[in-house]
């Protein structure tokens, strides 16, 4: 199960670069933040161009649309931020896109939302009986933030062999951890560096940002396939970059992700 990941920045003619992420990269399940085209569209355009057959997944989130050739899929929560679908009565997939860090500065306001779906997060672990959850959006937050670490919040680490525990009791409460791979993306080591770019005059600047990340539990590990963890900066037709390289704003300010998750009884032990 390939998923493809892409802020498309309300722009409403990206249908055409859509199909060509999802057809040229095999994506299963494609997950959409500030989404404005004609879904319909999308899906027809998927159907006789590429030969792809997809659908529409249920879901009342406003910023969240999600679409996919994976037929066993059920919507388990919504809100305004945040869905979570359950697939084949076993793997999570919660999709997200938290408020900006940029553009507002309530972080408090991000951080009561990382906390209630946290809480239900857990709840639906506990109710099926499963850690194959894996969250993935534009979190709106570096994978080095505090949110994003914070035992409390999304609690995910860079290094599996220390999420490997699984939880960690901190004053006296047992918290949940995730393992981060987007980690890996962080510094100069290769091109892009990394899903969003931003310029600002204030006293912290990084330049670039991994506001778009995937997070998984440790159960998940043996599934996930290291190599397929990319950021897309083209298609075969156009490039997703300005001549700065830079994200091209004209087609979306943020770049796409892109990640595999073996099905259970296709990995080795």
């Amino acid at each position: 199960m390939k998923v493809l990941f892409w802020n498309t920045h309300k722009n409403a003619d990206i249908n055409s670069t859509i199909c060509e992420l999802a057809a040229e990269n095999n994506a299963s399940i494609v997950v959409l933040a500030e989404y404005v085209a004609n879904v319909d569209e999308l899906l027809s355009s998927l159907l006789f161009q590429h030969g792809i057959k997809m659908q529409r997944y249920g879901s009342c989130c406003e910023r969240i649309t999600i679409i996919g050739s994976v037929s066993n899929v059920e919507v388990r929560f919504d809100n305004d931020h945040t869905t979570i679908q359950i697939i084949n009565g076993k793997d999570i997939l919660c999709c997200t896109h938290l408020n900006s860090k940029i553009y507002s500065d309530h972080e408090a306001q991000r951080e009561i939302l990382i906390d209630q779906l946290m809480r239900e997060l857990c709840a639906i672990e506990n109710d099926l009986g499963s850690e194959n959850t894996m969250i993935v959006g534009d979190f709106n937050i570096n994978p080095y933030d505090s949110s994003c670490i914070d035992a409390r919040y999304f609690h995910s680490l860079p290094i599996y062999e220390e999420t490997r525990r699984r939880t960690r009791t901190v004053a006296g409460n047992e918290y949940s951890m995730f393992y981060n791979p987007m980690w890996r993306f962080l510094g100069d080591t290769e091109e892009p560096y990394g899903t969003y770019y931003h310029n600002n005059s204030g006293s912290i600047n990084t330049y670039w940002n991994l506001y778009d990340q995937v997070i998984i539990r440790p159960a998940l590990r043996k599934r996930f396939v290291d190599d397929s963890l990319k950021i897309i900066t083209e298609t075969q037709s156009k490039y997703l970059l300005d001549s700065n390289g830079h994200p091209d704003k004209t087609i979306s300010d943020h770049l796409p992700i892109i990640f595999e998750i073996q099905e259970e009884n296709s990995y080795g032990e």
